[in-house]
């Protein structure tokens, strides 16, 4: 449950000299030849932002110099090194879109690992904050949050308005605000990147439409804010005009590792008791937009009508739920593995380890669900639930191919979630709503689905 997130940062302006007329949108004052290919290239160790870009030997030095000045159709690729800022903003916003037919990347260079840090400081408020965008790619980074850095005692005196203990790795913002009316955030994608220690979310997404997140790993975040964030939180998604629809599908949030996040300090909204709701796995969040509105694009009453594809991800060891959907519609939730969720001792995180509280249009199929702290695995939430395997001492509802049982995983403690030999969930599945691959990228032959993430059968 969630009754509204801080709409973080402001859009900051890019003072960057006198924009940018030749070479692709970059001044260089020289005559030097430069690349056709649509290409900036960014270096924190050795890179200057009175460079020209273009080159990897006249890199910028900060991700925001070329945020300022890509166009469509460009990528910016990013090398090895630790990219952070002063603390008055964001390493990293992303504020220019492309094009349906000319999308812009944000990426890791080949054979390079580049670090967001995200700082302390009252304007750092994500390491990647989307604002108001469409078509764009971020693809390979890692974002590191000040968690580690916060204690208890620290956390108790966030009142929301501290930074340092409510930034989210990446923010997808579509929220608006009194002074500010982007448009509604779509056709973003999130991929290949490790998330972790942030104080809030690892992805937040408030107010957008055709987001696809994949093949993320993203652990040890949302502890300490007061906004009731999660590991991957879609928060009233909002229909955009030219948004992509592909085979049926709005969304899509497919093989992701999401682990370790909770939250432990209690959110205080205008209409639920103060207390701890969320820490999920992954949540989308009252897509029918029966809450107050967050900001100027935020519409209360009128529902999200496109569809999201959650699948393949492993969810594991969170304080919430590992999969929740609340007061939201048109979902699948099919082939994902959760293992030993809802760790938090909050009363309000009792049952429904995969649930969808107060939804419709629902989908639940071939999923593994394990618990291990007692609590219900499922309940009848009035959606469409088979062909999952509930593992747990509390199974009080089960559907017509659901089965009840031990799932003989092979070492989910050491992270290994395979269904081993004899396990239930093996050749047992629905090749219905089903993914053509699973958690690694190996194919799910008809007529022998696995249920859960990983598919061993063949």
């Amino acid at each position: 449950m969630h009754i509204g997130r801080k709409g973080a940062t402001r859009l900051f302006a890019f003072v960057a000299s006198a924009l940018l007329a030749a070479c692709g949108g970059v001044e260089t004052g020289t005559t030097e030849k430069l690349p056709d290919t649509p290409i900036f290239y960014v270096d924190a160790n050795h890179g200057a932002d009175t460079n020209h870009g273009r080159t990897p030997a006249a890199a910028f030095k900060t991700l925001n110099r070329a945020a300022s000045a890509v166009k469509p159709g460009w990528t910016v690729q990013v090398l090895s090194g630790t990219y952070t800022s002063d603390g008055t903003d964001n390493p990293l916003t992303i504020s220019i879109s492309g094009t349906p037919d000319a999308w812009i990347t944000f990426t890791a260079a080949s054979g390079q690992h580049p670090v967001i840090q995200i700082p302390r400081g009252p304007g750092a408020w994500a390491g990647i904050h989307f604002f108001g965008v469409a078509y764009v790619i971020v693809d390979g980074f890692e974002v590191i949050g000040q968690r580690a850095s916060i204690t208890a005692a620290q956390a108790a005196t966030n009142d929301g308005s501290q930074a340092v203990m409510n930034h989210n790795c990446i923010y997808v913002d579509g929220v608006g605000y009194s002074d500010v009316h982007p448009p509604v955030p779509h056709d973003i994608i999130i991929r290949n990147s490790t998330l972790h220690d942030c104080a809030a979310a690892g992805i937040e997404v408030n107010v957008a439409d055709a987001i696809t997140i994949e093949h993320n790993r993203i652990y040890n975040n949302s502890w300490w804010t007061v906004f009731g964030t999660s590991g991957i939180g879609l928060y009233h998604l909002t229909d955009a005009p030219g948004s992509t629809t592909k085979n049926g599908y709005k969304n899509f949030i497919v093989g992701n590792l999401s682990y370790g996040n909770r939250n432990n300090i209690e959110f205080e909204g205008e209409d639920v008791p103060p207390g701890i709701y969320d820490g999920n796995g992954i949540i989308v969040d009252d897509s029918k937009h029966t809450q107050r509105a967050l900001g100027t694009n935020d519409v209360k009453g009128v529902p999200y009508t496109g569809r999201t594809y959650i699948a393949n991800n492993v969810v594991h060891d969170n304080g919430g739920r590992g999969i929740h959907l609340y007061r939201s519609e048109h979902i699948d939730v099919v082939n994902n593995t959760s293992w030993n969720d809802m760790l938090s001792v909050s009363e309000y995180i009792l049952s429904g380890q995969i649930d969808a509280l107060q939804c419709a249009d629902v989908n639940v199929v071939n999923n593994v669900v394990v618990n291990l702290a007692g609590k219900e695995v499922t309940f009848n939430d009035g959606n469409h639930y088979d062909y999952n395997l509930w593992d747990g001492t509390k199974v009080p509802f089960k559907w017509n191919q659901d089965i009840a049982g031990q799932s003989r995983l092979t070492d989910p403690a050491n992270g290994d979630f395979t269904p081993a030999g004899g396990s239930p969930a093996l050749r047992s599945g629905t090749s219905t709503l089903a993914p053509a691959d699973d958690f690694f990228g190996n194919a799910r032959p008809p007529g022998a689905i696995d249920r859960g993430a990983i598919q061993v059968s063949r």
